[in-house]
């Protein structure tokens, strides 16, 4: 009864995710339209210069909601409030110290970006020094933020946090459309406007975790206990510097292809990083609903049972992640020319090497939440994210030594296969993974699927149909593609947990 609960929460949370962010996605491509016509050119632009600063520390914040949601899920397997409530309240304190750290630092900045560093229009400068205590007052809201969001996220409630989103996406329109008929300074405005919107998310998390959760307590002093603040501090340090050598290989890929090719066939790799984004959304949905159930599990001291998720995490996101990615790939050239009109010389190229390089990535992803369950983060963070580095030096040897970009920048996909891979065994010495099952429950599981779709999608690709057909021709494909997995993907508790989710709602729906 238990896992039937579990697996209908997590069927419902994912798709929670999935309408959250395709709403959210025709909202914001809207949203911008509308604002950059209110704006102009040059006031968009100094927004997103100086709002930038976000976008650019968002990474921190989901590292924070990372390492709370961690330590309240595996403590909520234990029963305890007295830890939880402990936990949550030097969370909550950190935050707010970690707050007046970044706001020392980002005002400091300040001095300096505003003093001739950033190149803005001497008419402007007032109102973008207002923006800046504006994104400031943002990230400070963010952060502060973070506890209350990762607490829910603990309980598995996605679909709140999935309508909270929504209501932010629908508010960010409603700004673009009052910026639409106001006299006054609209940049100030949309300053002010936008850090109402993180301040009611703040207050729409807070106030329902003081409502509905007994661990989310008011944070006091008292409350501080240094062993807790050193493990989630270490925790959050390695959750960084994991997205580090993520951020960095990124990054440094962009600047090496920058030296040998210029700025043109940087555009290209930009274009494939953005429609990686577009799609990952498929996997990341259901890593956020199934993360909780296997910290939690291994928080009640049921190690097998948090393997047997991870599987499941792993084989799910692949199969979810290539049925999107694999008929993509065949028509990259009509789908890039639809959304870009001219399509730059090996973007094509490109976005084939970093769409693999996430469904490669996916093979193992639920190792990933595995090990920070255990957390023996420190190490795994050293092997195996480092490894993810030592792409930059080969593709610059690759490169240097004459080997022709549309070879070597598959470097990029086989390092990553490498990384996914080395989690087996790191996993097996340090968590006791039955690295042959994981093998036969996984890997072995998603080559039917696989097949069937790359096939198919290459024989439909022979025709040489209008996206719209191959669109259409890609119904029946997919639909025997889940009827493949269903058939041969999933073990046979799997399949009953499916048919049983599916017969309940079909009951619940009166179909």
């Amino acid at each position: 009864m238990q896992i039937k609960k579990n697996s209908t929460r997590l069927i419902v949370n994912t798709g929670a995710q999935y309408a959250r962010t395709l709403i959210n996605l025709v909202l914001s491509l809207y949203s911008t339209r509308l604002i950059l016509a209110a704006l102009g050119l040059a006031d968009y632009g100094i927004f997103t210069l100086i709002g930038g600063v976000v976008s650019m520390l968002a990474f921190m914040t989901n590292a924070m909601v990372t390492t709370t949601q961690r330590f309240m899920s595996y403590h909520q397997a234990k029963s305890d409030l007295e830890t939880q409530q402990i936990i949550f309240g030097n969370s909550v304190l950190m935050h707010l110290a970690v707050s007046v750290a970044v706001l020392a630092l980002l005002e400091i900045a300040g001095l300096f970006l505003f003093d001739g560093f950033l190149n803005i229009a001497p008419e402007r400068l007032p109102a973008a020094k207002v923006v800046y205590q504006c994104t400031i007052a943002m990230i400070l809201m963010s952060f502060i933020t973070a506890p209350y969001k990762a607490l829910i996220i603990s309980h598995e409630n996605i679909v709140y946090t999935s309508v909270v989103d929504v209501c932010d996406g629908v508010l960010k329109v409603g700004i673009a459309v009052m910026l639409t008929f106001m006299d006054a300074d609209k940049l100030v405005t949309y300053g002010f406007l936008m850090l109402s919107i993180y301040v009611l998310n703040l207050l729409a998390y807070s106030i329902y975790d003081f409502r509905n959760y007994k661990e989310c307590i008011m944070p006091r002093l008292r409350f501080f206990n240094r062993e807790y603040v050193k493990s989630m501090s270490s925790f959050i340090g390695w959750q960084l510097y994991s997205t580090g050598c993520v951020l960095g290989r990124t990054q440094g890929t962009a600047i090496i292809i920058n030296r040998f090719f210029g700025t043109v066939v940087n555009a290209a790799f930009g274009i494939a990083l953005q429609l990686s984004g577009a799609v990952s959304f498929v996997s990341s949905a259901l890593m956020l609903a199934i993360n909780p159930q296997i910290v939690k599990a291994e928080g009640g001291g049921d190690r097998a049972k948090m393997f047997r998720l991870a599987e499941i995490a792993s084989k799910f996101s692949y199969l979810l992640l290539a049925m999107i990615v694999i008929p993509i790939i065949f028509v990259l050239p009509e789908v890039l020319h639809l959304w870009l009109g001219e399509v730059p010389d090996y973007a094509v190229l490109f976005c084939s090497v970093i769409l693999i390089t996430g469904l490669v990535d996916m093979i193992t992803t639920g190792l990933i939440t595995s090990n920070q369950a255990i957390g023996n983060i420190g190490p795994y963070s050293l092997t195996i994210n480092t490894i993810k580095l030592t792409t930059l030096p080969v593709l610059w040897l690759l490169l240097k030594f004459g080997v022709e970009i549309k070879i070597a920048i598959w470097c990029y996909a086989v390092i990553e296969l490498i990384c996914a891979l080395s989690r087996l065994p790191f996993l097996k010495y340090s968590g006791g993974l039955n690295v042959g099952e994981f093998v036969k429950n996984v890997f072995l599981k998603i080559i039917a699927p696989t097949l069937f779709i790359t096939l198919g999608c290459y024989a439909l690709s022979t025709f040489q149909l209008i996206l719209p057909l191959y669109l259409l021709a890609l119904i029946p494909i997919v639909a025997i593609y889940c009827w493949i997995i269903y058939r041969f993907g999933l073990l046979a508790n799997e399949q009953k947990i499916i048919a049983d989710v599916v017969n309940s709602l079909r009951t619940k729906l009166h179909i």
